[in-house]
């Protein structure tokens, strides 16, 4: 990696931020809602205080014993045919993220400001900029997405603020209505979105230097408010009843806004957030399995770019088609991938804990200091 090609960790947040802040605070939300109804808001809270468990130990854990990238780890530990059991389903996982991040993004389109425009027109225009995104690398992700941010922030700030006098916090009372129950499942979902964050360690050797653990509790915690957020606006706004109806809560709170007498219909400006966290997070997860699979040459990332416009935009196609029963998939979907990437996150634990007793071995016995070592537990 050139010194030249890495970034700050700064730029890396605000990455985590947008992309995994477009599941936490857009696509699980309704998911969370449907479950838990009225009590959905202690979710993120129960949530939070179960992933910090799982970044103290495995992610943690991890990031601050390799010497490398996730990828040179497992050819090292495995062998460059048996690294593909891990690699495989990381890929896997990330072509899911990128593919449900497409098809909820044209979805909402459709359904909100886009509604005669030809699914594939969405999809190419969407494709392109990503692939071309994809093909400058990380460093251009990362930057796009300081750039985007603050922007992203501020107005979201703006539409909380300008929600308050909608707002009836009375909704959110009586607690536990229905039992502990819902709100465990709900908490459970909240935890499977939030395991995204693994994209973390898949690019942690493009940065300049190592996260430390208070730097990924920080970024936790705001990624859950992300969470809490929007579900405590619905309630408020709308009512438990109908706040678990909506298909896009966030979205809907957009549609109360407005200042003073004359000024309204301004949700408009929730295109840009949404688009912004699409873009990111479509680019990061579309650049990771490049990445793992090693494409560095300029033929075969334009290659790869032309193999995803091909193959997401009869994809896209099919599953609009068929939205009910992708709404469906999405329910068992975040159970499965947020367990898989648990399980996944362990074992590439385990063997980054092995590699650095190895490479500590080896260093003390040349009497050179091992890098990337936390030192065996």
């Amino acid at each position: 990696m050139k010194k030249t090609n890495l970034f700050g960790l700064l730029p890396a947040v605000m990455i985590q931020i947008l992309s995994v802040g477009l599941v936490n605070h857009v696509l699980i939300v309704p998911l969370i809602l449907h479950v838990a109804k009225r009590d959905s808001w202690m979710c993120p809270l129960i949530g939070w205080g179960i992933a910090i468990l799982w970044i103290s130990f495995p992610v943690y854990g991890t990031m601050k014993r390799l010497n490398g990238s996730v990828k040179s780890m497992l050819e090292r530990m495995l062998g460059r045919a048996g690294s593909w059991t891990l690699k495989l389903p990381l890929a896997l996982m990330l072509f899911g993220i990128a593919l449900n991040t497409l098809v909820d993004t044209i979805s909402w389109s459709k359904t909100t400001y886009l509604p005669k425009t030809p699914t594939w027109i969405i999809t190419s225009a969407i494709i392109i900029i990503v692939m071309y995104a994809v093909g400058t690398g990380l460093r251009t992700i990362a930057y796009a997405s300081a750039i985007l941010l603050p922007f992203v922030v501020l107005l979201g700030d703006f539409v909380m603020t300008a929600n308050l006098p909608h707002k009836d916090y009375s909704f959110l009372k009586p607690h536990l209505e229905h039992g502990w129950t819902p709100v465990w499942y709900g908490s459970l979902l909240t935890v499977c979105a939030l395991v995204e964050f693994y994209t973390l360690v898949l690019y942690q050797h493009h940065l300049k230097k190592k996260f430390k653990w208070i730097h990924l509790v920080v970024l936790i915690t705001i990624l859950s408010l992300l969470t809490l957020g929007p579900l405590t606006g619905a309630i408020t706004q709308f009512g438990p009843v109908e706040a678990e109806k909506m298909r896009y809560p966030a979205f809907s709170q957009w549609r109360l806004v407005q200042i003073g007498k004359f000024i309204e219909h301004l949700d408009f400006f929730a295109i840009y957030q949404w688009i912004s966290g699409a873009m990111i997070r479509l680019s990061l997860s579309l650049f990771l399995i490049a990445d793992l699979i090693s494409l560095r040459s300029k033929g075969k990332k334009w290659g790869f770019a032309i193999f995803i416009l091909v193959l997401f935009v009869p994809l896209s196609q099919i599953i609009s088609d068929n939205m009910v029963m992708y709404r469906k998939i999405m329910t068992y979907y975040f159970p499965i991938a947020g367990a898989a990437v648990v399980a996944i996150s362990m074992v590439i634990w385990l063997l980054a804990v092995l590699d650095s007793r190895s490479r500590h071995k080896k260093s003390s016995a040349a009497g050179v200091p091992a890098e990337g070592n936390g030192g065996p537990q």
